[in-house]
């Protein structure tokens, strides 16, 4: 059974939600808008229109207005679906830290500031030279989680990067009901920065599927530069962590943070938050 394509049809569907009485669209692509979203109840109105994908046959996704770009042909969403499921999307989007060496200013000011200079020096001794940006990056997530004391100091200074904390709220929001119930689909319709072509669109669909099984993130908003998911099972902590943070990061390119301290942050938290801007 296919997708809901008639307005009304949608309408009674959402009947007695928070999304009673919108009105609803269609756009492009076989997708429909409804419009009038409060940006102060982003979450709880995709929350709505999630509960409704049984009936509707249609994923949610919070967008800005006229970001539905995709009209893709019953090909075109075959050969996606097809690359997302069997493909590698982190040979297209690779994750984790280059082989660089560490620059002098990290480990005479930056790092010190957020572990001390004894633990500086000690990854100095305990470290191959020269020391690289992947090796410091995981030995220095390995001795956060052998002293939560330390991991606390780092978030204080760097950032909590659980929860919804990052999230953008734009002053116009739409819902795009796209036609399709599957989430990882949805660069066949919307665009994202980070994703600038057809084989990264591929790509990025791959990576939701992969994060849709693994981790139970679901797509929630995608602000053109930004992307905002929810997540039901998080990574546990150490190599899953590690791993996932790596992927976000190279998704979302944008991000500043240390992987390390995304990690710290995506094994306990129950939503993510990617960007990748010009």
């Amino acid at each position: 059974m296919g997708p809901m394509n008639e307005p009304g049809e949608i309408a009674v569907a959402l009947r007695g939600s928070l999304l009673s009485g919108l009105p609803v669209e269609e756009d492009v692509g076989g997708a429909f808008i409804i419009d009038e979203i409060d940006p102060e109840q982003i979450l709880p109105s995709w929350q709505a229109a999630r509960a409704s994908v049984p009936v509707t046959g249609r994923w949610p996704v919070m967008i800005g207005p006229e970001e539905v770009y995709g009209d893709p042909t019953p090909d075109e969403l075959a050969d996606m679906r097809r690359v997302a499921t069997s493909g590698h999307p982190w040979s297209v989007f690779r994750p984790g830290y280059g082989d660089e060496p560490v620059p002098e200013w990290r480990l005479t000011s930056s790092l010190p500031s957020v572990l001390g200079d004894e633990l500086v020096a000690r990854a100095m001794r305990e470290l191959p030279a020269p020391v690289t940006e992947a090796a410091l990056g995981r030995w220095v997530y390995d001795r956060m989680l052998e002293d939560p004391g330390l991991a606390t100091r780092a978030v204080r200074i760097l950032g909590d990067f659980r929860g919804t904390k990052q999230w953008y709220q734009p002053r116009q929001v739409q819902l795009a009901l796209l036609p399709t119930p599957l989430q990882w689909l949805a660069p066949a319709w919307l665009r994202y920065f980070g994703a600038g072509d057809p084989v990264r669109w591929r790509a990025l669909a791959g990576a939701l599927y992969e994060w849709e099984r693994r981790c139970g993130a679901e797509l929630v908003a995608w602000w053109g530069t930004m992307l905002q998911f929810v997540v039901s099972r998080p990574p546990a902590a150490g190599d899953p962590a590690w791993e996932v943070a790596g992927q976000l990061k190279a998704v979302g390119g944008s991000l500043q943070m240390e992987q390390w301290t995304l990690a710290l942050g995506v094994a306990r938290s129950d939503a993510w938050f990617l960007h990748d801007r010009p």
